[in-house]
């Protein structure tokens, strides 16, 4: 694809299947793009998604104006449920209220409850490795990606296992809105509408039900916390308990998708995890993270007029820092576009920068340490069982559609 004559189509197609090329090419030749069709800066150099991440002066991750922008009039007052809840969302949030509120989280989401959830992953996993034995043939997405992260955060949120299929299906539905770009946002209101009022029915019971009887649980914790005297109103808690579950579910799945993928791809690295996956596996998951990262952009509202690589940014535009691209940056790298789960040092922006670092990264990389050890040891002679794969559609978030393996 053109960089001059971007087509959004294209564009989506390139984001979808493989885009390291792409962005190649505009890292080499125009790294601050005006992409007309998503009517956003692309920025695909390390320093500039690095220092983008971390710039609050300058820049805001407010959504409103990214979702409202590419709607069509008419449809503006019928995202407003879905504009408001997403708003709301600690990754969009600006200081003050990010400040207050991700010190309000991180009283409830803490190392020494992470530590407590090992024997329960480790649990889970085994089990889902176990049900997969007398397959043969199988989608590890379909059997353990998905199910691992969604069991997972349910168990800490304190999800009922009779509503956790209902909660990971309604999260899910809002991810064509949450996740989507420009025009293809239209098409996704009415579904995602009906999901999130599921969710917020669904929450409404569940934290009344903590707040006569806590629990162990998060949303129990979250109900519960306060700090200088503040605590989380109905609808921040709400969107945390939504935002906590994508964090930790679509998003480690994808981890977990992308690094079987790449070790199948990549056998020498697979026979090199088989010989050492204790000393290797913490390395090893930073490299599937920088890899193929499914967190592929992060993105940012000007809040003033500057200047970037000569490019004149203009208050009010939207800055998309992609992520992908930054990983595989040479001027950082060596070899990037080398799975090397031996590199050291590995700096990769997979979990962002700055304040609006992902909460959810200990408790991924736990899940995913835990899990590629697993798989290793019951699984050594695991292959793909496709010649090709493919991806959601969604630009937000790179993930899988399926990954089909032969257990041998």
């Amino acid at each position: 694809m053109s960089i001059d004559d971007a087509d959004y189509a294209l564009f989506c197609q390139q984001q979808l299947q493989n885009p390291y090329p792409m962005f190649a090419q505009l890292r080499e030749a125009d790294p601050v793009h005006w992409c007309e069709p998503l009517k956003t800066w692309l920025l695909t150099r390390y320093e500039d998604v690095f220092q983008g991440l971390r710039d609050t002066q300058r820049l805001s991750t407010s959504r409103e104006a990214m979702y409202t922008d590419p709607l069509l009039p008419e449809n503006r007052d019928r995202a407003r449920l879905l504009i408001d809840h997403i708003g709301r969302w600690l990754l969009n949030v600006d200081p003050p209220d990010h400040t207050r509120m991700r010190k309000l989280i991180n009283l409830a989401f803490t190392p020494r409850m992470l530590r407590g959830m090992v024997p329960r992953i480790e649990q889970i996993v085994g089990q889902r490795l176990d049900r997969m034995v007398p397959m043969g043939d199988c989608d590890f997405i379909e059997m353990f990606c998905l199910p691992l992260p969604a069991i997972v955060i349910c168990d800490m949120l304190g999800i009922p296992a009779q509503l956790q299929e209902k909660y990971c299906r309604c999260v899910e539905g809002l991810l064509p809105f949450s996740s989507g770009a420009g025009p293809g946002l239209n098409a996704a209101i009415d579904s995602a509408n009906a999901e999130l009022t599921q969710l917020i029915a669904l929450f409404d019971e569940l934290v009344e039900s903590r707040r006569r009887e806590p629990g162990e649980d998060l949303i129990s914790a979250m109900t519960a916390v306060e700090a200088d005297g503040a605590r989380l109103s109905r609808e921040e808690l709400f969107a945390m308990c939504v935002f906590l579950f994508l964090a930790g579910h679509e998003t480690t799945a994808g981890l977990l998708a992308s690094g079987t993928l790449a070790l199948l791809q990549h056998p020498d690295q697979w026979e090199l995890l088989k010989s050492d996956p204790d000393g290797l596996v913490d390395s090893a998951v930073e490299e599937f993270l920088r890899y193929d990262a499914s967190v592929t952009r992060g993105a940012r509202r000007a809040l003033c007029d500057f200047t970037l690589h000569g490019r004149q940014i203009e208050q009010g535009q939207t800055l998309t820092h992609l992520i992908g691209a930054a990983n595989r940056d040479p001027a950082v790298f060596h070899d990037p576009d080398r799975l090397d789960i031996t590199r050291d040092p590995n700096e990769h922006l997979a979990f962002g920068h700055g304040i609006h670092f992902c909460i959810g990264a200990p408790l991924a990389r736990i899940e995913a340490q835990i899990a590629f050890r697993a798989i290793v040891a019951r699984f050594p002679n695991l292959q793909l069982a496709a010649d090709t794969v493919e991806y959601k559609p969604a630009l937000g978030i790179r993930s899988l559609k399926t990954l089909p393996v032969r257990l041998v």
